[in-house]
């Protein structure tokens, strides 16, 4: 399993219990709340949070290792941009010097930063795609922005495509790998020559994945017009989305938590 986003693990546990609209709700504020952050203590507070996230979703840590795996060249590129980019502001913030590269300790901890607030967005995430079902995520998100069904946009087809992107993620990414090893099987590397001689190998790989992409959506397009299926507009839904007491725990613990961030942002502690 190389990639873990839209993959659901069923683990029984609190997290997994919970109505996606709390996971969604509090996903979508964490990321908002993690821009007001600025301080170590805030920090603290957050990565408490989601550790105890993780543990309550029992989802195994090597998931969220495959999480992180997918961004980590992008991380590591937004380092190198920082450390290059923010020069010393005088010579007391040189943190350490190679000839005319000087690396200043504010683009160190900027670069901390940053990574950081990566890593914290990837586990939320992981911890809300891995522990819910994309149906019921679409299903929450379709609930989520009923209201806006009042002024004329089409919710319930867009949390529709909601739902058929996070089922296609993995199914294409299982058929790249598929196509990778056919064909480093016929002998094609990618760890050898230069970085235009491994861009033009990825042809050969792309182009066959376009072509399974476009025979699911077919297929699938297909099987919905056998089942009867119409417009996502007045469809229904089987399963009925439940507010429980747990949910109203979870999100009142959350807003006390984000209110202390905020405050402890604007009071500088």
């Amino acid at each position: 399993m190389n990639n873990i986003f839209g993959r659901f693990l069923p683990t029984d546990s609190l997290i997994e219990k919970l109505d996606p609209r709390t996971k969604i709700v509090i996903d979508f504020l964490f990321v908002i709340v993690l821009l007001f952050a600025n301080s170590w203590l805030n920090y603290g507070i957050l990565i408490s949070f989601v550790a105890i996230a993780i543990y309550c979703s029992r989802i195994p840590i090597k998931i969220f290792w495959l999480g992180l795996r997918s961004i980590l060249s992008l991380v590591i590129l937004m380092i190198l941009i920082q450390l290059l980019l923010i020069a010393p502001s005088n010579k007391a913030d040189i943190f350490i010097s190679f000839g005319w590269l000087k690396i200043s300790s504010s683009g160190l901890i900027n670069s901390a930063i940053i990574a950081l607030r990566f890593f914290l967005m990837i586990f939320m995430t992981t911890v809300l795609t891995v522990a819910t079902p994309s149906t019921s995520i679409a299903d929450g998100i379709s609930s989520l922005l009923k209201p806006l069904g009042k002024i004329g946009i089409d919710t319930k087809t867009f949390a529709l495509l909601i739902s058929m992107t996070l089922r296609f993620v993995p199914i294409l990414s299982d058929e790249f790998s598929t196509i990778v090893d056919a064909q480093r099987a016929r002998g094609l590397s990618l760890k050898t020559g230069s970085i235009v001689k491994r861009t033009r190998t990825l042809i050969p790989m792309i182009i066959p994945l376009i072509s399974v992409a476009f025979k699911k959506a077919l297929t699938l397009a297909d099987t919905m017009e056998i089942r009867g299926f119409v417009d996502a507009k007045n469809r229904t839904s089987f399963h009925q989305l439940q507010f429980k007491k747990n949910d109203l725990i979870v999100l009142i613990i959350f807003i006390v938590i984000s209110f202390s961030v905020i405050y402890f942002s604007y009071a500088k502690l």
